[in-house]
């Protein structure tokens, strides 16, 4: 027995995916800036970036009071880590510089061994994080809707054939038997008229 296509995914459900991916997208797009400068004796830094909710407004967080780049982490319930470069003041409070966490610890110590070197070298910092963990499952999320829609299309185009091409040999194989039948009702005539003819 032939398997039944599943019928095309809700237009709601593929776009409401389409939706969220777009708004990743959006997101991700803005940049995260951080700003180290050295103020008389005291170490100031800003991180630059955009919020979450539209309209999207600029939010700068400022430290006035730098002490020291940390890297902190968080644990999947699957015991997968992930991590972000924090800034801590001397007031004892953490800044992220991100407000996600990601894989990739390297990128991380990298980020905060120059922070470290800047604030012990009393030197400017200047440093752009582009958020492709965010541009990512935006990606994701309108790729996977449209993979679907494609697949469905094509799967309903394959069964659209197959019913076509049956619906085709029906018809000519009913245009076969209609001939086969005139043809013989045709014979079985001029077999009558003969034997009427005989008897005559």
């Amino acid at each position: 027995m032939a398997k039944q296509i599943k019928k095309q995914p809700p237009k709601t459900f593929l776009l409401l995916f389409i939706l969220i991916g777009l708004y990743f997208c959006i997101v991700g797009s803005f940049p995260v800036k951080i700003e180290i400068k050295k103020l008389q004796s005291v170490t100031e830094a800003q991180i630059h970036r955009k919020s979450m909710i539209p309209p999207f407004k600029n939010i700068d967080l400022i430290i006035p009071n730098l002490k020291q780049a940390v890297i902190t982490s968080s644990r999947s319930s699957k015991g997968q880590a992930s991590y972000r470069v924090e800034l801590e003041g001397y007031n004892g409070y953490l800044y992220p510089v991100t407000t996600y966490y990601s894989s990739g610890y390297n990128s991380k110590l990298s980020l905060q061994t120059q922070i470290n070197n800047a604030i012990k070298n009393g030197t400017d910092f200047n440093h752009t994080i582009c958020q492709t963990f965010f541009l990512f499952f935006g990606a994701l999320f309108v790729t996977i809707p449209l993979l679907m829609l494609f697949v469905v299309a094509k799967a309903n185009r394959v069964k659209n054939n197959i019913q076509e091409t049956k619906t085709t040999q029906q018809i000519r194989q009913s245009m076969q038997n209609q001939q086969t039948q005139t043809i013989s009702d045709s014979e079985n005539k001029k077999y009558e008229d003969i034997n009427d003819s005989i008897i005559k």
